[in-house]
């Protein structure tokens, strides 16, 4: 039974709150001592949550901690009913031991009631917040936990109780005690003596060690509510109790947004921001799909889950998405890959523009030191590690990776080349080290390729592909694709701003050398490759796409299924290139049975994928997710970002009856689609910088602002009118084919050394 008004009147705060509220219409608000009233019928606080295709439940919380959801906003992120946290740019470690820091979460992770109760566990995706609800004959009690997503630095709980007894009534808490952890010196400040206030204690931090001795200290400070082991509450009353962390590296940003955030809290609209934010992340950009709930739930958890990862726009010290998300700090270490711009960026970048920039210039904020590491390789420009952190260098802990996967510097201009596409930001290009990235990339592989005089083309030798179950491999046909590219994208940016070509650059990528089979039309991964070996990903096939190499249909064809026998496993995010590949041939049964086979990744019941379908790998892996939403987007949309126009050919995903995307962004403007069976609508919600139309048959159809414009469904392709480019200046001559920068360099023997040091810190 709930405890009687016998034991809880010994308890001043059950006391207080009987005499602070006068009326049963009226919810009492409470942090700390400070106290205060609001009427129910302007509460603006979400108390339940109705079951939808926004809503995750469970009667039970898992036992296992692989499968919890969790919550954050690019700043912060925990996993739900966890006692740590992770900050953005927090690692502690030296060198290739570094890991993203685990601090305390000093937050209520548990509430309990006497008798019997009716328990439910909800992630709201909708409002970007975890529920946990106990309801009982005459008690209901809510505890909400989010990640602010307006006011970065703030995690939120917040008790919420309905008591319809005659008597007060306790309620349970649980966690919440700073504790230290082994990536943080630490010291504590008590209830009385902090200096902030008595309605807040405090925790400094600093992280152990750092990557590198020429790091900047990195300070961590978390102000936070202190937690009571129960609170009470009178008879026929509602309360609502709230419990803040902040956290911030820099204590006065810490101390004043827990200020905003509890004086948010009785001004009545703490909770209500972050939903408007979150509303408005979802009204900007979002898929949908109708007849399949079960697809729409899993469209909608693996967008959040991205987001909660990332920032609303820009932030220079936001270091970028890993494979197992913000709050998995100890997935790969917390470290950013490939995955970042081959897997997560591309549908960011389609859904919310800002955000997706974001993601760009976690490159250029690491570009200096890109640079330092090819000198100290002996190559020219920028080569971005396998694996980065906070200072930029490479962090990469096993040998292989370090020494031979190299082919993630062209998947950023890859990544750069679709933003220049889809925004033509040349302010970013002029102002913001984009062109400057863009020719030290380019710089990179003109010095990294080398003259081949037997076969008169340009090979890359001693690399490791995306499939690292072989390295130290001569010519891997997507590395040697993706330099091509990169060699390629500055003189489409130089025709873009009116400035001077580098004839090097287009020498190297015309007589790059791309592995090709001519008695069995398919493209070898590798010099050497036998056909049937195993790979442990997509590889070969990403050719296709998201490369877009144009190749012959039967081609295409033989790739996908060649490699199709060849990987028996391999993570998620392979099976939706291999759907977007069989789409392009029009084969819908394939393209369906590959995009369902993505799911063999999700857990129940908060759809946390995991790397590998038997539940092994990195968990909450969100370059899955980015897989899977790009085989919507690229897949069932049929979206390929072209120089000068966005194509696209709308088909529905399997078991549907409509999909539907909303705030495609493209040029500064944002388009809807919306597809049947039969029919596609376009319509334009917001103005582009040129005037877009829409072609399809022999049709030009201006976009006019908020007017639907429907016909049957086919290949169709939105395109602006663009002005003429500038007048170029003519181009330079100036050559370093496959040259090392000599002057620079650190001599092949120092390159072993450091190699060695690494190693011997495994």
């Amino acid at each position: 039974m709930l405890e009687t008004n016998a034991r809880a009147a010994e308890d001043v705060t059950c006391s207080d709150i009987g005499n602070t509220v006068t009326s049963e219409n009226e919810l009492v608000l409470v942090h700390g001592d400070r106290k205060g009233k609001v009427p129910l019928d302007i509460d603006a606080r979400v108390w339940t949550v109705t079951p939808g295709v926004t809503v995750l439940s469970s009667d039970t919380i898992p036992n296992d901690t692989r499968v919890l959801p969790t919550i954050g906003n690019g700043h912060i992120a925990t996993v739900v009913k966890t006692d740590t946290l992770c900050m953005n740019g927090l690692y502690n470690g030296y060198a290739i031991k570094t890991h993203r820091a685990l601090l305390p979460a000093i937050l209520v992770r548990n509430v309990s009631v006497d008798g019997n109760v009716t328990s439910k566990y909800s992630l709201d995706l909708k409002n970007g917040m975890f529920l946990e609800s106990h309801v009982g004959e005459s008690v209901s009690v809510t505890l909400k936990t989010y990640a602010h997503r307006s006011i970065p630095q703030l995690m939120v709980t917040e008790l919420l109780v309905q008591n319809h007894n005659e008597a007060p009534i306790k309620v349970k808490l649980g966690g919440g005690a700073p504790v230290a952890t082994d990536d943080l010196d630490n010291t504590l400040s008590g209830d009385q003596s902090s200096p902030l206030g008595k309605d807040r204690r405090v925790f400094f931090g600093r992280v152990k060690e750092f990557e590198y001795s020429w790091n900047e200290t990195r300070n961590v400070t978390m102000v936070y509510s202190p937690i009571p082991p129960y609170v009470c509450v009178g008879p026929n009353r509602r309360l609502a109790r709230l419990f803040l962390l902040s956290v911030d590296s820099n204590p006065q940003t810490t101390n004043s947004q827990f200020t905003k955030g509890v004086d948010l809290f009785f001004n009545n609209s703490l909770e209500s921001q972050h939903i408007q934010s979150w509303q408005n992340l979802w009204s900007n950009g979002r898929m949908e799909v109708s007849g399949n709930d079960e697809l729409a739930t899993l469209i909608y958890s693996s967008l959040y889950y991205i987001l909660s990862s990332l920032p609303l726009s820009e932030y220079p010290d936001f270091v970028g998405l890993s494979p197992g998300d913000l709050a998995h700090g100890l997935m790969y270490n917390g470290h950013v890959f490939w995955d970042q711009e081959t897997w997560m960026y591309p549908p960011i970048q389609l859904l919310h523009g800002k955000i997706g920039k974001a993601i760009i210039k976690t490159r250029t904020r690491t570009l200096d030191n890109a640079k330092h590491q090819a000198m100290m390789r002996g190559y020219n420009g920028a080569m971005y590690p396998w694996e980065s952190a906070f200072s930029g260098y490479d962090v990469t802990p096993v040998p292989p990776y370090f020494q031979f996967e190299k082919h993630i510097t062209g998947d950023i201009a890859f990544a750069v080349r679709q933003y220049i596409y889809l925004t033509r930001d040349t302010d970013f290009l002029l102002h913001e080290r984009g062109n400057e990235m863009i020719r030290d990339i380019a710089d990179f592989w003109a010095s990294r390729a080398v003259f081949n005089k037997m076969t008169t083309l340009y090979d890359i030798n001693d690399v490791m592909p995306p499939d690292e179950y072989h390295h130290q491999v001569n010519n891997s046909v997507y590395t040697n694709l993706v330099a091509k590219l990169s060699l390629e994208l500055p003189g489409f940016v130089d025709e873009l701003l009116g400035l001077p070509s580098k004839k090097l650059y287009k020498d190297v990528a015309n007589s790059m050398n791309i592995p090709f089979d001519k008695g069995q039309r398919y493209h070898p991964e590798y010099e050497g490759y036998v056909q049937g070996e195993e790979v442990k990903q997509a590889d070969v096939i990403l050719l296709g796409f998201p490369l877009m190499m144009s190749m012959p249909e039967d081609v295409r064809k033989n790739d996908l299924r060649i490699y199709e026998n060849a990987t028996p496993g391999g993570p998620a995010m392979t099976w939706g290139m291999f759907s977007i590949g069989y789409i392009e041939l029009n084969n819908s049964a394939d393209a369906a049975r590959l995009f369902k086979r993505q799911e063999g990744n999700v857990a129940a019941p908060y759809n946390v994928w995991t790397e590998n379908a038997d539940g092994t790998g990195a968990v909450n892996f969100i370059t899955g997710m980015g897989g899977f939403l790009q085989s919507l987007l690229f897949g069932y949309g049929g979206f390929r970002l072209r120089p000068d126009r966005i194509d696209f050919h709308g088909r529905l995903p399997p078991s549907t009856t409509s999909f539907n995307i909303t705030g495609l962004d493209y040029l500064g403007g944002s388009i809807d689609f919306y597809f049947t069976k039969d029919t596609t609508t376009v319509r334009l919600t917001k103005a582009a910088e040129f005037t877009l139309t829409i072609k399809y048959d022999e049709r030009t159809v201006s976009l006019i602002q908020n007017e639907n414009h429907m016909f049957t469904t086919k290949r169709a392709s939105i395109v602006p009118e663009l002005p003429p480019p500038p007048t170029r200046t003519p181009a330079s001559s100036s050559s370093t084919v496959g040259v090392r920068n000599s002057t620079n360099s650190l001599s092949f023997s120092s390159v072993l050394l450091i190699i060695g040091v690494l190693c011997k810190t495994l």
